[in-house]
């Protein structure tokens, strides 16, 4: 059984990626899996490796946690230290995958291309691209109120006010 993860104090530059690996594999709970794990991942040192690793998983949840800490990464690391042709190639995959991809991995897919246009200011023209591409996603959100957002309205809202390109301090809430 998962620990109540969210109920102690993690600190994301000491956490092994042996604890982020089995965090992951134990998260069967679309909000641990995007949020909490995620979140921490993206803060740690091993962020990329675990994110590349998760996201080819053929397990949703896995799959689901690579996807968010890609997205988390993007959110509170400088541009200059990302890595712009993958960013770039993953926009394309989700571009061609997203509407034949699992239920939840859609929704982080599509969560990816908001974070590269609202964070990664030299790729928002081509996440505005894939965003009006792909339009509307479709997830089973199940008997929640929860909504996915069309991505090329949220991008588009982020730069009416002239925050593209504007990092967070942290990703965990």
């Amino acid at each position: 059984m998962m620990q109540c993860i969210w109920q102690v104090s993690v600190n994301p530059k000491i956490i092994s990626k042996e604890t982020l690996q089995d965090w992951a594999k134990k998260a069967y709970w679309y909000l641990a899996a995007e949020y909490t794990v995620a979140q921490v991942a993206a803060e740690s040192d091993y962020a990329l490796e675990l994110a590349r690793e998760w996201m080819k998983s053929e397990e949703e949840m896995i799959a689901v946690c690579g996807w968010s800490t890609y997205a988390n990464y993007l959110s509170i690391t400088p541009d200059e230290k990302l890595d712009i042709p993958e960013i770039r190639m993953l926009l394309n995959q989700v571009k061609s995958t997203i509407h034949n991809e699992r239920n939840r991995v859609r929704y982080v897919m599509n969560g990816f291309v908001i974070s590269v246009g609202t964070y990664v200011a030299e790729l928002k023209e081509e996440a505005k691209q894939v965003a009006e591409y792909i339009g509307k996603v479709h997830v089973d959100v199940g008997n929640t109120a929860c909504k996915v957002p069309l991505a090329s309205d949220y991008i588009k809202k982020v730069e009416e006010k002239n925050r593209i390109g504007m990092k967070r301090k942290t990703c965990i809430c």
